[in-house]
């Protein structure tokens, strides 16, 4: 553990930490658009661990009363009790980073936390008869369908249309949605390591020299081609057990097909801001996605990291 900074109760180097941590736990209860920034509080939390020590505990502790109180004046307890859930994952991460820990097994830690948290509210909500989140899933799924094609209830051809959407992407989520979920778990996990390496790695705290080379075990291809074999089946469970174990690969090797595309980059010398603009293009691109993972897959075979070796 780093020495912690000798500074006053409230120098501005306290007080920014304090803000970091708080922002992303009380600007979500000011606005639930901002819901999305809960999913900063893992890396804030450890960022300020690593980096204050055992000082940072009280700076937590003032950014949870802080937001407490927000959200008791505006009544979104229930939105401050899902920030608060990210909290403890911040521990995760600044404990395996402090032990060094590799990347795969911490985002295992993290994962399988996360995993029995949303295991346990939708066994709560099964319970206490409150709506499970495949249910508001699809709740939110229908209201974003009916808001982005401008359609009301009726029996129209351009309503009907809407319908039939409506009902396929419902089938495909009610089959999908172990996969869905893994796959979000998975992304919020990744995101929040690879935040952590490039805030920590200046400060020479990273326990990572790069993420860019992390690859999945080879063996995992005959896996891949086994659950894109089952999915092909009309054969259930064995179809959907395919679909979902082929879909959970996908992101998988998706990761991994970012990190040839950053390895390569590096390797072609691209500027960083350029660089950025190539993600951006990349990733906002729907077949952007899927050509990462079949970069991923390829890696595989082409080893194309080895073959355009870069210095460290």
């Amino acid at each position: 553990m780093p020495p912690q900074p000798a500074s006053p109760a409230w120098s501005p180097a306290r007080i920014k930490a304090l803000l970091l941590l708080a922002g992303p736990l009380l600007l979500p209860l000011l606005g639930p658009q901002l819901v999305w920034l809960h999913t900063l509080v893992p890396v804030s939390v450890s960022y300020q661990l690593v980096t204050w020590g055992r000082a940072a505990n009280s700076l937590v502790l003032q950014a949870l009363l802080a937001a407490a109180v927000v959200a008791l004046f505006t009544q979104t307890v229930a939105l401050f009790f899902f920030g608060l859930a990210m909290v403890p994952l911040g521990y995760i991460l600044a404990a395996g980073i402090e032990r060094r820990d590799s990347a795969s097994w911490l985002g295992l830690k993290a994962f399988a936390y996360l995993g029995v948290f949303w295991l346990l509210l939708a066994a709560y909500a099964g319970i206490s008869g409150g709506p499970t989140p495949l249910a508001l899933v699809r709740d939110n799924l229908d209201q974003g369908m009916t808001a982005a094609l401008g359609q009301q209830p009726g029996d129209g051809p351009a309503e009907q249309q809407v319908a039939a959407t409506l009902a396929e992407l419902r089938n495909f989520i009610d089959r999908a949605w172990p996969a869905l979920f893994t796959i979000s778990l998975l992304g919020l996990v990744w995101l929040n390591l690879l935040a952590n390496h490039w805030l920590l790695r200046p400060k020479g705290l990273s326990p990572w020299s790069e993420l860019r080379h992390w690859r999945l075990p080879d063996h995992f291809v005959a896996l891949a081609a086994g659950a894109l074999l089952l999915s092909l089946l009309k054969i259930e469970p064995a179809t959907t057990i395919g679909l979902n174990t082929a879909l959970v690969l996908a992101m998988l090797y998706f990761m991994q097909g970012l990190g040839v595309v950053s390895h390569l980059l590096i390797y072609w010398q691209v500027p960083p801001l350029l660089r950025g603009i190539c993600y951006a293009l990349v990733l906002l691109q729907g077949y952007g996605l899927l050509l990462l993972a079949l970069l991923g897959l390829a890696e595989v075979r082409l080893n194309l990291r080895r073959r355009f070796a870069v210095g460290q």
